[in-house]
């Protein structure tokens, strides 16, 4: 029996093939987890955080539209992701591609739920890479780390937004 999630635990990571899974569970309802995650207004304030400066963060949220987020680190050098939306149904359910633009990656599809309980909402991304390979890749580039540092000022974003 898996124990309860909590919004303090960090976010757990799994792999299967091409895919890598992505849980977290959050303390906030799922209109506000969504809407953090969507709007650039709060997206400025958790993506990367404590890694640099976001420098560029557009976001075009409809079916077909597009996001670019770029952020500056302390040695100067920009790292930058975009992709499309591909599914929209607010508040629980998000699809899209990513690219890792500074090596012009393969895009990776992203389809994330937004599960609701007892004030609680749990993120489950599963995320398709072109191969087991890139998720090796992926995992031994650090992200793990600056997930789990955005996740944390994600939830700090959730709490200043709740109690508003």
């Amino acid at each position: 029996m898996n124990p309860t999630p909590t919004a303090q635990a960090p976010a757990e990571i799994t792999t299967a093939g091409a895919q890598l899974v992505i849980t977290k569970t959050f303390a906030a309802p799922a209109a506000l987890v969504f809407e953090a995650m969507t709007n650039p207004d709060h997206i400025r304030q958790w993506w990367g955080a404590g890694h640099g400066e976001v420098t560029t963060c557009e976001v075009d949220l409809r079916v077909g539209g597009r996001y670019h987020f770029a952020q500056t680190g302390a040695d100067g050098q920009e790292i930058s992701f975009s992709g499309e939306y591909l599914q929209i149904d607010p508040p629980g359910h998000l699809v899209h591609t990513e690219v890792f633009d500074n090596i012009n990656s393969e895009p990776s599809v992203i389809d994330t739920t937004y599960t609701e309980s007892d004030g609680l909402t749990t993120l489950r991304a599963v995320i398709t890479y072109d191969s087991a390979e890139t998720v090796q890749i992926v995992l031994d580039s650090g992200m793990e780390h600056g997930l789990q540092s955005s996740y944390e000022a994600l939830q700090q974003v959730l709490d200043g937004l709740k109690a508003a």
